[in-house]
């Protein structure tokens, strides 16, 4: 019975294989057109997932401009601050300079108030003496000189301002009402200049049309007898050592100089009451600077 059985299987070869078959064995092709396929299907699922992905409504672009406008109006509003700040506190340094500057105009507005009012009574003399009492030269000698040693030029320092209005600094003063008072007080300066311009034409005539009348040398042993400055730096003319002569009692020449010595003391009288005014002003603009800027 063994024998027969392996006769069988010796006999049937082929049915052993059939029985028992080896792995199966794909085709070279087959695999690469599946392998082809699974990219394929691949890439469609990586294309309609960016497609799906990319789809955006105004919703979005409208949340993304917003934030993006906020983003570049605070940077704005931040780097404005920030210069605002800076140059609030350089306009705040040059307003403690504004206000040294005020009160030099103070010093010298009082200074040639003093010195344009004693020059204005000595002038108001001497046009009497010259019409009364012609024979006191020794007093009409002093006065004329005291006239012409007395002439207080009036001028500001605008140095702070100037600079404050060349850098653009002048915007940052608040209130309003304070910087319209600072600059209303620099423009009516620039009338007492003008003024200032024609007292010194007053005193050009006077110097002229006094050769009519005094001597020279006289003039010069006064000032050789000393000169003695006053409160506010007002100069006094000592009286001469003799009783000088005029040199002319003309009536004519008596009365040019005395006509000079007129309309010179009008001009200064005018003059005064301005200054006067400048100087209250500046007394007011420093009380207003100070009570908006605090010196610290």
């Amino acid at each position: 019975m063994a024998d027969n059985t392996d006769e069988e299987h010796l006999d049937n070869p082929i049915n052993n294989q059939s029985e028992n078959p080896p792995d199966e064995i794909i085709p070279t092709t087959e695999t690469e057109t599946v392998i082809q396929n699974q990219e394929t299907e691949n890439m469609e699922v990586h294309h309609h997932a960016h497609h799906e992905h990319g789809k955006r409504n105004w919703k979005s672009y409208f949340w993304e401009f917003l934030m993006l406008f906020l983003a570049v109006s605070l940077g704005a509003y931040v780097e404005n601050f920030r210069e605002s700040n800076l140059h609030n506190k350089e306009a705040k340094t040059h307003i403690n300079s504004l206000i040294a500057d005020l009160q030099t105009d103070i010093s010298l507005l009082e200074s040639g108030l003093d010195r344009n009012n004693y020059s204005s009574k000595m002038a108001d003399s001497l046009i009497e003496l010259l019409h009364s009492d012609i024979s006191n030269t020794a007093d009409i000698y002093v006065a004329a000189r005291t006239v012409t040693a007395n002439l207080g030029y009036t001028y500001t320092n605008s140095k702070s301002f100037d600079q404050m209005k060349s850098s653009g600094l002048l915007r940052y003063i608040k209130p309003n009402y304070l910087l319209d008072s600072i600059g209303s007080y620099y423009v009516s300066f620039q009338w007492l200049t003008n003024q200032t311009d024609l007292l010194r034409l007053k005193m050009d005539e006077i110097h002229k049309k006094n050769a009519l009348l005094f001597d020279s040398y006289v003039f010069q042993q006064m000032i050789n007898n000393g000169i003695e400055n006053g409160s506010n730096r007002r100069t006094i003319i000592n009286k001469p050592s003799i009783k000088p002569a005029l040199l002319s009692t003309n009536p004519n020449d008596i009365n040019t100089v005395s006509l000079n010595y007129h309309y010179y003391s009008t001009a200064i009288k005018f003059f005064i009451n301005k200054s006067l005014e400048q100087r209250n002003r500046a007394i007011r603009l420093v009380e207003l600077i100070k009570k908006e800027y605090p010196v610290e």
